[in-house]
This record gives structure tokens, C-alpha cells and sequence, in this order.
């Protein structure tokens, strides 16, 4: 883009559809891209659609990894103390 048509934004990013059909967001905006046609508003739609999803289901998982960490530790404490519980009733 020309510099003096270039748009003044705060961030800008790509959707961008795959061979392979998935969806990914690309922060590389200077990534040349070869698209085999201009996308049609729904594909935009679907498009941000599907990456928002996906950025839900990785905050979903990365807080359930997280919760189940603390529950392994939480256990193994349990686990620990009725061992040490156990050996003082010897």
C-alpha cells in the first residue's frame, strides 16, 4: 500500500482461511498472502467467527489445565499428609 493511502490504525491483524479450510488469526500483517478470491461477508463472518472460538476454547483449556494442576498439588498434599498421619499412629 502506498504510503499516503496507508490507514492510521491502533493494531491491525489478518483472518485468514487455509488450504486445508482452518481458520487462523495472523499478527504478521507484512506476510505476503496469495488469496484465491476476495472474500464474501460471510467468509469474514465465519472467518472471525471461527478464531474467536478458538481463542475461547484456549483460555477454556488453558484455566482447566490450570485448575487440575492445583487439584494434582491439592491431592498429592491430602496424599502426604494421611502418609504422615499413618506413620505417627505406628
Amino acid at each position: 500500500m502506498p504510503e499516503d493511502t496507508a490507514l492510521n490504525v491502533r493494531t491491525a491483524f489478518l483472518v485468514v482461511q487455509h488450504d486445508n479450510g482452518e481458520w487462523e488469526a495472523v499478527s504478521d500483517i507484512d506476510k505476503p498472502v496469495k488469496p484465491e478470491h476476495a472474500p464474501s461477508v460471510i467468509e469474514m463472518k465465519f472467518g472471525c467467527s471461527e478464531v474467536v472460538s478458538d481463542i475461547e476454547a484456549s483460555k477454556l483449556a488453558a484455566i482447566t489445565a490450570h485448575q487440575l494442576m492445583a487439584m494434582t498439588a491439592q491431592m498429592q498434599q491430602a496424599a502426604q499428609n494421611k502418609s504422615l498421619a499413618d506413620q505417627l499412629k505406628l
